[in-house]
């Protein structure tokens, strides 16, 4: 199943903050996991160094040789890109797209997350413009925004997905998400940390399942432990509770 513009809802996002390591050890869970389960969308993004490195460099080896083993018809790898809230300058946000659309063509990312995004009215050109961009430099690109909150109605028609919320798990309500016509379940994502050490089945049932969210990720690895630098303790029983629905 390849995942269109349009997006499936009960998909899996995955801030794969982790080295891959030799022979790919550390994304191995992933990988099986999308292998395992070709009806459930993933979306991996990856992060070598809190964006793809230096400009125009390649990863390294072990970079280059495991996220081909990401790739699927059901997966999106996308590579992190930080906006710093509108701060960062725009040639060095460019650079890293730049950068990252200059890998082989074998590990090169799918499209691109935009991280530390500032979704009020007053941005939606700039960030339009890194769209517009992405797109120009990778075919096709898949285009995520992390404001990690909700954001104005503009930026849906020119992304793919966005971020709505990312925070810890005991302040997260469904009320906290604003799903319209104009903001579409579909097309957004939740990410959950510090979240109870038993899979809570029913957030699932009731973000992915109920409201139709596009793509889920909770984890049970506390903010203080980096939430995205190991896998969850339930990963494969999370990845089966979400491939249910």
């Amino acid at each position: 199943m390849l995942i269109s513009r349009a997006l499936a809802a009960g998909g899996i996002m995955f801030p794969l903050y982790i080295y891959p390591g030799n022979n790919c050890v550390g994304w191995t869970a992933v990988s099986n996991a999308i292998t395992s389960h070709p009806n459930t969308p993933f979306y991996v993004i990856i992060n070598p160094a809190s964006g793809p490195g230096a400009v125009n460099s390649q990863p390294d080896s072990n970079y280059q040789a495991c996220i081909p083993k990401l790739k699927a018809a059901n997966s999106k790898v996308i590579g992190y890109v930080a906006t710093g809230y509108t701060s960062r300058a725009t040639a060095d946000v460019n650079a890293d797209i730049a950068t990252y659309a200059g890998w082989g063509t074998a590990y090169k990312p799918q499209g691109i997350f935009f991280d530390e995004v500032s979704g009020g009215t007053g941005h939606v050109s700039l960030y339009q413009s890194y769209t517009s961009f992405a797109r120009s430099k990778i075919s096709n690109a898949f285009i995520t925004l992390n404001p990690g909150t909700s954001i104005e109605s503009q930026y849906f028609s020119f992304v793919d997905q966005i971020v709505t919320y990312e925070y810890y798990y005991s302040n997260f309500a469904t009320s906290s998400l604003t799903i319209s016509s104009s903001t579409p379940a579909n097309k957004q994502a939740v990410l959950l940390h510090t979240a109870p050490s038993t899979l809570p089945a029913s957030t699932i049932q009731q973000v992915s399942g109920q409201l139709g969210i596009g793509a889920l990720f909770i984890t049970d690895v506390t903010f203080d432990d980096n939430p995205y630098g190991s896998l969850p303790s339930y990963w494969g029983a999370f990845v089966n509770a979400v491939d249910a629905l």
